[in-house]
């Protein structure tokens, strides 16, 4: 958005205006913007405001929205010119246009969306043309075109076709009127028109505006600015203009307040009036419009003016508590000084004095209907500074120091240009001197004194020539003077007035620079503006320190001080202008900035004349700024923010929210919700503050993102990049310059996860993690059983091995234990077949004494066959005995088989146990029968009788039973 500003001065209207009169001395500040700005075309027929405050024009190129910002363009479904439009208390803006008329609405998107009407008319005025107002009463919705008037109430459309021709439609006071080109004006009562009665001059009159006046009253305005009042039912003219003023024409009209009204003029811009038509101010070229070809206007909520002109929409901030005071009529000059005495109003200006009368039953002086004169002789150069000195004021200027006498200017010191003017104490108090003045001059200071019959110029003092634009006393001896670009300078004046002594400054006595340093007065003390705030002297330590009783201006670069009546700290600190205001603790002091006026104050030249709370002067380089801090501060209404437009980008661009309709979504169906993708949002806001009043901070915070709220800045837009998943809550706020906050405006939206952190995505995940658990237990299980598989596997394994090493051993130990059973067998077996020899030689013994005895037989026997058988008896005493250790081996070879044997069969002999025996070692029939020394005959029998002992038949083996026991 590009806008211009511009102050101005009340004129005199020129000759062409209808009725002769003065402006007021202040003029609002104004701001212009080109087709350029709003894309629309080159004229404006209607505008209008919603609740929101958001701005609509009725133009050539559709329906223009401003809100504050930006602008945006809508247009009719047949794409033509919008001529009229009415908004109603839902914020629906209705229009009417070319053969066309409908609404506007805010859609699921926000945007505006047009619904067309027409198609509700039949087919006998389908053809109708223009429709030039369109107005909203009680519950229905009026569209006036020449050849009808259309009426939509609950849906259904309803025609009053024209006798004539219908020539304007309004509503004011609470009644609707409409006007007939030739009956006139007429009054919609109980669904029917009735004709109004009055001066029969109306009726030659096309009537453009119908206003609200006083009590009852009905203020009637026609395009030849004429002015008609209608009470009841009967109206008449008021006498707005002498008989020989031109006519001029006025096509559109608005109220301001209860006493002023604005009119649209085709030649002369806008004209501003009371109620009774006097006209108290014009606002044209010369005030600063782009043209004075205005064909609407319209008053805001903060009484702003709003004009549509040729190629233009211009806004005037005609309630705003800032005014520009122009006081040269054919050229701007650039305003130093201002001062009030008298009743009038003294500017000093860069080419001149100029004065203007004011009224004491206006506080506001801006608001005096009155206007500047040059005071002659002061022209020709700059007029610096005005001064009240011995009680009359005076001015320096280029040229040195004049006294003004109303509206007389008198030269009374020329040496050179003077800049300012200080008593001086400490002369006024020397005994036998008179009091005196010091000025500041180009080159060192001069001297005036006084006594009751007049100033006295001295001439110059000797001292350091130097330009002192800045004077200030410090105590009852020093003076402080200040230089831009060298320092300070303390003074001394001798005793004698005569001349002065200087010592200088700078950044090595304490001062943050040498440069930008000025000295000013703070509770009759002395105080110093410095690019890092306000300093003081140190008086014991002669260096300057940092002001502890004014560290709310600590860093900022201060150029210019002035304190009012009430405490209040005036400043200038780079391009802006602001007020400390005063509080009592423990507020202390307070600043407040004026933003409006930023960079439009004079430059290196400042000055701020505080008269009272209602009039304060700020030196401008267009004349000066008026400022109603009283008004101003008064205006503390809280800000309005609506959301300009909330668009998300992600494979495309998408807008969420146009700005219009409920931005609050008041349940989850209206919350948008998007996709993963569309992570990255742009959020435009703005606040329906216009003019003077669009001079806001706004603070953001995204819940969900932000932890805090971020700083206060002037941008009006919010961009947030690759946002994860979530609910969000945008939220916004706007703070006026006076600290007042507006309520907090926010957007919710929410980001769905992406595929794969969705709530089915996590699901799955969920699932897929207890299966991932489920088997890594199985898997910990198996492996657990797996390892214990082994463990057991190895444990049988150490068992078998242990087993086996316990078989081994036990195989050791048996084949041990056999070894040693087998050596015992063994021995037994040797003793076995020892004692079987020894039997068997027992045998050979009975045989051999068998046969000796044969020879004892014979007779043949001798002493030695005698021996012989002696011996032989004692070998078979022998045997016995060889038996019994036979039957003892016998038995432990065989487990006690002979005593099984005996007593499974008692009956047994003992020399059946020796044949058993025998059998029993396999031995054979001969061998028994040797060892039995009988036949082998006698064997058998023997044997025989022992089966029949042994009750064995003969089918089973006499040696296999007896191995069975």
């Amino acid at each position: 958005m590009k806008y211009i500003f511009y102050c101005f001065f009340a004129m005199m209207y020129g000759w062409c205006v209808p009725v002769a009169a003065q402006n007021k001395l202040g003029t609002p500040l104004l701001y212009s913007y080109s087709k350029a700005d709003f894309e629309g075309g080159s004229r404006t027929w209607q505008i209008g405001q919603d609740s929101r405050g958001l701005m609509y024009f009725a133009n050539n190129e559709g329906l223009i929205v401003f809100d504050g910002h930006a602008w945006s363009k809508h247009s009719l479904s047949n794409q033509t010119i919008v001529r009229s439009l009415f908004i109603d208390q839902h914020d629906r803006v209705y229009v009417g246009g070319q053969g066309e008329f409908g609404y506007f609405q805010a859609d699921q998107r926000q945007s505006l969306a047009y619904t067309s009407l027409s198609q509700k008319l039949g087919h006998n005025y389908a053809g109708f043309a223009d429709v030039w107002n369109t107005v909203g009463y009680q519950k229905a919705i009026f569209f006036r075109a020449h050849a009808a008037i259309f009426r939509l109430l609950n849906g259904k459309m309803h025609v009053y076709p024209a006798k004539n021709r219908w020539e304007f439609l309004g509503t004011a006071a609470g009644r609707l009127f409409a006007q007939d080109i030739h009956l006139g004006l007429s009054e919609f009562i109980d669904g029917k028109w009735h004709l109004l009665q009055g001066d029969p001059s109306l009726r030659k009159q096309l009537v453009t505006g119908v206003l609200s006046g006083d009590e009852d009253e009905v203020i009637i305005t026609t395009s030849t600015d004429k002015m008609y009042i209608l009470k009841g039912e009967s109206y008449q003219s008021l006498p707005t203009r002498p008989s020989d003023a031109k006519d001029v024409y006025t096509p559109s009209v608005a109220k301001i307040n209860d006493g002023e009204y604005v009119f649209a003029s085709a030649m002369e811009g806008c004209l501003i009036r009371d109620a009774r038509g006097n006209i108290l101010q014009r606002i044209s070229t010369a005030e600063g419009l782009p043209n004075n070809n205005v064909s609407s206007v319209f008053v805001d909520k903060q009484q702003n003016i709003w004009a549509g002109l040729d190629n233009a929409i211009a806004l005037i901030s005609y309630g705003s508590a800032i005014k520009y005071i122009r006081p040269g009529m054919d050229a701007d000059v650039t305003g130093y000084s201002s001062y009030v005495k008298n009743e009038r109003l003294y500017i000093a200006s860069s080419n001149g004095l100029f004065a203007a009368p004011l009224s004491n039953t206006v506080q506001d002086h801006s608001q005096v209907r009155a206007q500047f004169s040059m005071i002659p002789g002061t022209d020709g150069g700059e007029a610096w500074h005005l001064d009240e000195v011995n009680k009359n004021l005076w001015l320096g200027h280029n040229r040195g120091v004049f006294s003004i006498d109303n509206l007389k200017a008198m030269p009374i010191a020329t040496r050179t240009g003077t800049w300012n003017f200080l008593p001086w104490p400490s002369l006024n108090q020397d005994s036998g001197n008179a009091p005196s003045t010091l000025m500041g001059t180009y080159q060192g200071l001069d001297l005036f004194t006084h006594d009751p019959t007049g100033s006295r110029y001295q001439g110059a003092l000797e001292g350091h020539l130097d330009s002192y634009r800045f004077l200030m006393p410090d105590t009852l001896d020093y003076i402080w003077a200040s230089h831009p670009y060298r320092g300070i300078y303390q003074i001394l004046v001798s005793s004698d007035r005569e001349s002065y002594t200087t010592q200088l400054f700078t950044d090595r006595d304490g001062l943050p620079s040498s440069y930008q340093n000025y000295v000013f007065r703070w509770n009759g003390k002395a105080i110093f503006a410095t690019e890092a705030g306000i300093y003081a002297f140190d008086r014991k330590e002669k260096v300057f320190k940092p002001h502890h009783g004014l560290n709310i201006f600590s860093g900022l670069p201060i150029r210019y001080i002035k304190q009012d009546e009430a405490g209040n700290i005036w400043f200038s600190s780079a391009k802006r202008v602001g007020v400390a205001t005063y509080q009592s603790r423990p507020h202390g002091y307070q600043l407040i900035y004026f933003p409006e006026i930023e960079g439009l104050h004079t430059t290196g030249f400042e000055n701020i004349y505080p008269y009272n709370a209602n009039n304060t002067y700020v030196g401008a380089e267009r004349g000066m700024l008026h400022i109603n801090l009283e008004k101003y501060l008064e205006n503390s209404e809280k800000p309005e923010l609506v959301f300009s437009q909330v668009r998300v980008v992600g494979d495309k661009d998408s807008l969420l929210y146009a700005g219009f309709g409920d931005h609050t979504p008041r349940d989850k169906y209206h919350i948008p919700t998007l996709a993963a993708d569309y992570n990255n949002f742009h959020f435009h806001y703005s606040s329906p503050s216009y003019g003077a009043h669009a001079n806001l901070l706004y603070s953001f915070q995204l819940e969900g993102y932000d932890n805090q709220w971020s700083a206060w800045t002037s941008e009006r837009q919010k961009a947030y990049t690759n946002l994860p998943s979530g609910d969000y809550f945008f939220r916004v706020k706007v703070k006026s310059n006076l600290g007042i906050e507006s309520d907090v405006v926010s957007y919710q939206f929410s980001i769905l996860a992406p595929w794969y952190a969705t709530r089915l995505a996590w699901v799955i995940y969920t699932i897929l993690l207890l299966c991932a658990f489920f088997l890594a237990v199985r898997w910990q299980r198996a492996a657990w059983l797996n390892r214990q598989r082994k463990h057991e596997e190895e444990i049988n394994r150490m068992r078998y091995i242990y087993q086996l090493e316990l078989d081994k051993n036990e195989r050791e130990i048996i084949k041990l234990q056999k070894e040693h059973l087998e050596d015992e067998v063994l021995i037994k077996t040797k003793e076995l077949a020892s004692t079987s020899m020894q039997l068997m030689e027992n045998a050979d013994a009975l045989h051999k004494l068998r046969a000796e005895l044969g020879k004892i037989e014979s007779g043949t026997a001798d002493e030695s066959d005698l021996k012989r058988i002696t011996a032989l008896l004692k070998d078979v005493d022998k045997n016995t005995l060889h038996w019994d250790q036979f039957a003892v081996h016998f038995d432990e070879l065989n487990d006690g088989f002979l005593q099984r044997l005996t007593d499974k069969h008692p009956s047994l002999s003992r020399n059946d146990l020796k044949v058993c025996a025998y059998l029993r070692l396999h031995f054979t029939t001969k061998q028994i029968a040797q060892l039995q020394s009988i036949s082998v005959r006698g064997v058998e029998v023997h044997r025989y009788r022992i089966r029949k002992k042994l009750n064995v038949d003969t089918q089973i083996s006499l040696s296999s039973y007896l191995n069975s026991i």
